[in-house]
C-alpha cells in the first residue's frame, strides 16, 4: 500500500480517507479496471489499487471546486461514493487522464477544416497535426470536409487540380494509421460530408473496399430538402461555391454557408434524389457505412447559433459540436437506480443526476485539453457543453418488467430521460447561480433577455406514471430567465463500452441487451479461461417462476447457442415477454426507442438499429425517412451478416420483423428492382493479431535441411497464423519459408465464411506432393520437398486438433468462479457461440457493432 500512496502523494492527491466504501466488482471487471484505467509504475506494475484510482479521479475533479469557494475534500468524497458505488461513471479519458501529468479529460472533439493548404489556422494539414496532437491523449475526433473543393477542380495558385475530399480523407486516414502505432490505442475518427456536395457519390462509397479507409467512421449530412426530394422524386443539385466569382475570393464555408450569404453557386451535376438516396442505402445495407446525419434537425436544437452552424459529429455521432469543442461526457447506472420490487428510485436518480451534474461541470475547469492547441480550451468555457447520459437502461426495463422496443417500453425510456434532463437542467441553472453562466448565453437560445429555448415534449402524451414525481417545465424556464444556465448542452446518451462493462450492466448506453447468456473469455497467465455468462436479472426471474436450479441451468446452456429465450417454450411466456434481446426488437421499435429517448436529449445519442439477416434495401429507406420524421439527429444500421467482419450472429432467423416497417417508403421503387446477389466479402482487412496466443511447434526433417514449424491458435481453437524457420536467417532458403509462412498466415487471418481449419485443409493440399530436386527418406515417410515437409506437419496438426477437441466435448469441465455477481463458471466445452469479429486484445470472436460503435463481449475492449 506505502507504493500506492507515494504515487497518489507525487500527484498532489492526499491518501484515500478511511470509512469510504470499497467498490464491489466481479473478476472480469476488475481485470478490465486494472488493464485500462490503473496508472502503472517505471516496472509496467499497478501504481494504485482500484479503490485509489477512484480517489484520484475523484478528488482531482473535485478540484475545481477551489475556484467558487467550495469543498474540495467534502466534494470529492461525494464524488467517489458515486462511482465506487457504481451510480455513476465518466467516460475512459477522465479516468486515465485525472490526477496524471497528461490531464486530458475529454474524449471528442470537432475540428473545422478550410479549403486552404497553408495560410489559415483551420487549413487541412494544420489541422490534421492538431487531430494528431489530441490522437495521442486518447480523444477521437470527427471533421467536416463539406468546404473543401470538389475533385478536379483548378486551383489558381498552382493551375493544379484539387485534390477533393476523398483524397484529404484518405491522408487523413493514412496519417492517424502512423499515429496510432506508436500509440496505446488507436483513435476513433468521424468524417462527414453533406449531401449537395459534388463529390458525394465518391464518398458513399469509400468504404465499400474496408482496406482503403480504416481510422474513419463516415456520415452522410442529410438536408430536410433532400429528403424532401426524395420523397417528391425530383432532381437534386449538387453545388459548390462558383470560386471564379470575385465575391468567393476569400469565402471559407461549405454549401449551406455560402447560400446564407448570397454568395454564387456552381451546379456540378444534377441527379434524381432517390437514386443519391438508394446509394446510401445500398452502401449501408451491405457493411453499415455511411451513416445518416440530419444536419438541420441538429441545428433546429443548436443551442449557440451565435456562435455557429453545427456541421460534423464526433466519432460515434453523438456528439454535435462547434469548431474546436469537446464534451466531457459522464452515464448514470440505471441499473443501480432500483427498488426492491424493481421499480425505479427516483429519489436516489435525482440526487445521482444532482451530484453528477455537478461533477461533469467540474471537469471543464480541470481538464488540461491539448496545450499546443489553445483553441480547445477556449471553446470549451465558451459553452461549457456536458454530455451526461444513461446505461443500463434494459437493466432497469428487465426489473420494471417492461419490453423495450413496446409503446410501453418508448414510454418509460422518455420518461427516464425526461426526468434526468429536467433535473441535470435544474442543477445547471444553481450552479449558473452559484458560478455565472456560460460566457456565451448571450444570443443564444438560453438569453435570459430572450429566451428562444422550447420546452421538449413527448412523442406521444404519456399513459402511465411509474409514481415518477411530478416535473414542472416552467421552474426551468423561470429559473432561466433570473439565473441563466451554467452548460449550454447538459445531456448526450454515449457509448459506453468500457465503463457498463466495468458496472456489470447488461445493456450498454441506452441498447437493449444484447444476449442473455454467452461465453465470455479471460486470459488467466496465458491460459484462456472459457467463463459462462448468464443474464443474473433472468435467473433471479426464472427462480421466481418456480423452476428449479437445474431446470434454470439446462436452459441457460440452450441460450448459449443463440442469446435469446424466445424461441423456448419452457421459459414462461411472461419471461420471454420481457426479456428481450436486441434480435428479438423489430428495427421500427429500434427507431422509435431512439426517436422516444431524443425528445430528451439536447444533443443526440449513440445506437445501432440492428436488422436481421435477409433484410431488403428497402427495409433499411423505410427505417431512414422514420427516423427523420420522428426527429432524429442520424442513425446507424446494421444488417445481421452483411459483412464478414463484424458478424453480429446470435439466432438464425428474425422473428420480429414487422410489415409495416417496408411501408413507410413506398416510393422508392427498391422492390421493383431485380435483386442483387450480395457485394462479395473478398476485400475485407485480415484479422488482428491479439498480444498473445497458443501455439505448436513441430520438427520436420526436410531436403533443404530441418524445419521449426509453428502453428498458432486463436480463439475456438482455429489456426492462427504459421511461422517455418529453416536454415540460417538471411539465407535464399530462409526467406522462401517466411514468405511460405506469411502467405499461409494472411490466408488464415483474412475475414471469410470459411473457418480457418478448413483453410488450412486446403493449404495442405496445394503443398502435399510437391517434388523438388531430391527427397529424403522412404516410404510413408518421404518427404519430396520442403512444401511437401510443412503439408505433412498441417496434415499431423489438424489431427491432432481433432483429438483435442473430441476429448474436450466428450469431457466438459465446469469449475465455479469466485467473486461472480452473475452466473459465471469456468468452462471447457465446444462448440461455442460466435458472436462477431476477432478482437485486437483477447483474439476472441465477440466484438460487435453497438451504440455506433464496436465492442468486444469477451474482454470488455471497445474501439470507443
Amino acid at each position: 500500500m506505502g507504493n500506492q500512496n507515494t504515487s497518489l502523494k507525487n500527484l498532489g492527491i492526499p491518501p484515500l480517507p478511511e470509512g469510504l466504501p470499497s467498490i464491489s466488482l466481479t473478476d472480469n471487471s476488475i481485470q478490465v479496471l486494472t488493464k485500462r484505467y490503473v496508472r502503472r509504475g517505471e516496472n509496467g506494475e499497478p501504481a494504485e489499487t482500484i479503490d485509489e484510482m477512484f480517489w484520484r479521479v475523484a478528488y482531482h475533479v473535485a478540484l475545481a471546486e477551489e475556484m467558487y469557494n467550495g469543498q474540495v475534500e467534502n466534494t470529492a468524497k461525494d464524488f467517489y461514493q458515486l462511482m465506487s458505488l457504481k451510480l455513476f461513471f465518466p467516460n475512459s479519458p477522465t479516468f486515465t487522464g485525472a490526477g496524471t501529468p497528461l490531464g486530458q479529460l475529454a474524449a471528442c472533439f470537432v475540428l473545422p477544416i478550410s479549403d486552404d493548404m497553408g495560410k489559415k489556422s483551420t487549413g487541412i494539414f494544420q489541422t490534421l497535426r492538431d487531430a494528431a496532437l489530441i490522437q495521442q491523449t486518447g480523444g477521437g475526433n470527427g471533421f467536416s470536409f463539406s468546404r473543401l473543393r470538389p475533385k478536379g477542380t483548378i486551383v489558381k495558385s498552382s493551375s493544379g487540380q484539387a485534390t477533393g475530399p476523398v483524397g484529404f480523407l484518405r491522408v487523413y486516414d493514412h496519417a492517424f494509421g502512423e499515429v496510432a502505432q506508436g500509440g496505446s490505442r488507436r483513435g476513433a475518427n468521424m468524417a462527414t460530408l453533406r449531401i449537395d456536395h459534388p463529390d458525394i457519390e465518391d464518398f458513399i462509397c469509400c468504404k465499400t473496399n474496408e482496406n482503403s479507409i480504416t481510422n474513419f467512421n463516415i456520415s452522410v449530412g442529410i438536408t430536410d430538402e433532400f429528403m424532401q426530394a426524395v420523397i417528391n422524386d425530383t432532381d437534386w443539385d449538387l453545388v459548390y461555391p462558383d470560386l471564379t466569382s470575385p465575391l468567393c475570393k476569400d469565402f471559407d464555408g461549405d454549401a449551406d454557408t455560402a447560400r446564407r450569404k448570397g454568395l454564387p453557386m456552381k451546379v456540378f451535376k444534377t441527379v434524381r434524389a432517390r437514386d443519391l438516396f438508394q446509394k446510401i442505402v445500398e452502401q449501408a445495407h451491405h457493411n453499415g457505412e455511411p451513416g445518416v446525419l440530419f444536419i438541420d434537425q441538429a441545428n433546429r436544437y443548436n443551442p449557440v447559433p451565435n456562435l455557429y452552424q453545427l456541421e460534423s459529429t464526433n466519432p460515434c455521432g453523438e456528439q454535435w459540436l462547434g469548431p474546436y469543442e469537446n464534451c466531457c461526457l459522464g452515464s448514470i447506472n440505471l441499473a443501480q437506480h432500483t427498488l426492491e420490487d424493481g421499480s425505479v428510485d427516483w429519489k436516489k436518480l435525482e440526487k445521482t443526476t444532482i451530484l453528477a451534474t455537478r461533477f461533469l461541470d467540474d471537469v471543464i475547469d480541470m481538464n488540461a485539453y491539448v496545450p499546443a492547441v489553445p483553441q480547445l480550451e477556449i471553446a470549451a468555457h465558451k459553452a461549457r457543453r456536458i454530455g451526461l447520459g444513461i446505461m443500463g437502461l434494459a437493466d432497469l426495463m428487465f426489473s420494471a418488467g417492461i419490453r423495450y422496443g413496446s409503446e410501453t417500453g418508448q414510454e418509460f425510456a422518455s420518461q427516464i430521460m425526461e426526468f434526468v434532463r429536467f433535473h441535470s437542467m435544474k442543477t445547471s441553472i444553481q450552479l449558473a447561480k452559484e458560478r455565472g453562466s456560460f460566457p456565451a448565453i448571450s444570443g443564444s437560445i438560453y438569453d435570459p433577455e430572450k429566451i428562444t429555448w422550447e420546452i421538449p415534449q413527448p412523442l406521444k402524451p404519456y399513459t402511465h406514471h411509474w409514481n415518477r414525481p411530478d416535473i414542472d417545465w416552467n421552474e426551468i424556464l423561470q429559473g432561466i430567465a433570473k439565473n441563466g444556465i451554467r452548460n449550454a448542452a447538459q445531456t448526450t446518451i454515449a457509448p459506453t463500452g468500457t465503463i457498463a462493462t466495468v458496472t456489470g450492466c447488461e445493456g450498454y448506453g441506452c441498447e437493449p441487451a444484447f444476449a442473455l447468456a454467452y461465453i465470455r473469455h479471460m486470459n488467466d497467465n496465458g491460459k484462456d479461461v472459457q467463463l459462462s455468462y448468464a443474464s443474473p436479472l433472468f435467473e433471479k426471474a426464472l427462480l421466481r417462476s418456480g423452476l428449479t436450479a437445474q431446470e434454470i441451468s439446462e436452459l441457460v446452456d440452450l441460450i448459449m447457442e443463440s442469446g435469446t429465450c424466445q424461441n423456448l417454450e419452457k421459459v414462461p411466456q411472461n419471461i420471454r415477454d420481457v426479456f428481450v434481446v436486441s434480435s428479438d426488437i423489430s428495427a421500427e421499435e429500434h427507431v422509435r426507442m431512439q426517436a422516444a429517448l431524443q425528445a430528451f436529449v439536447d444533443n443526440s445519442l449513440s445506437k445501432t438499429v440492428n436488422f436481421p439477416a435477409g433484410t431488403k434495401p428497402d427495409e433499411v429507406a423505410a427505417a431512414y425517412q422514420l427516423a427523420w420524421e420522428l426527429g432524429c439527429k442520424g442513425i446507424t444500421v446494421y444488417v445481421t451478416g452483411s459483412r464478414e467482419k463484424v458478424v453480429l450472429e446470435t439466432r438464425s432467423t428474425a422473428e420480429k420483423k414487422t410489415d409495416t416497417s417496408t411501408q413507410l417508403l413506398p416510393m422508392i421503387s427498391v422492390a421493383e428492382k431485380e435483386e442483387e446477389p450480395q457485394i462479395p466479402l473478398w476485400h475485407e482487412s485480415k484479422k488482428p493479431r491479439p498480444r498473445a496466443l497458443r501455439g505448436f511447434t513441430y520438427r520436420s526433417e526436410t531436403p533443404l535441411g530441418r524445419a521449426f514449424i509453428t502453428i498458432n491458435e486463436n480463439g475456438g481453437n482455429q489456426p492462427f497464423e504459421v511461422f517455418i524457420n529453416t536454415a540460417k536467417a538471411g539465407s535464399e532458403t530462409s526467406a522462401i519459408s517466411e514468405a511460405i509462412g506469411r502467405l499461409i498466415s494472411f490466408t488464415l487471418r483474412l475475414s471469410s465464411p470459411v473457418e480457418p481449419v478448413r483453410r488450412l485443409g486446403e493449404v495442405e493440399k496445394q503443398l502435399r506432393d510437391i517434388g523438388g530436386g531430391r527427397s529424403l527418406g522412404f516410404g510413408p515417410g518421404r518427404v519430396r520437398s520442403l512444401p511437401d515437409g510443412l503439408a505433412q506437419v498441417l496434415a499431423e496438426y489438424m489431427e491432432e486438433r481433432l483429438e483435442r477437441i473430441t476429448q474436450i466435448s466428450n469431457n466438459p469441465v465446469t469449475v465455479p468462479s469466485e467473486n461472480s455477481t452473475s452466473r459465471e463458471t469456468e468452462r471447457v466445452k465446444s462448440p461455442m457461440l460466435k458472436i462477431g469479429d476477432l478482437c485486437p486484445e483477447c483474439g476472441q470472436a465477440s466484438v460487435i457493432n453497438e451504440e455506433g460503435c464496436r465492442k468486444c463481449y469477451s474482454c470488455g475492449y471497445s474501439e470507443c
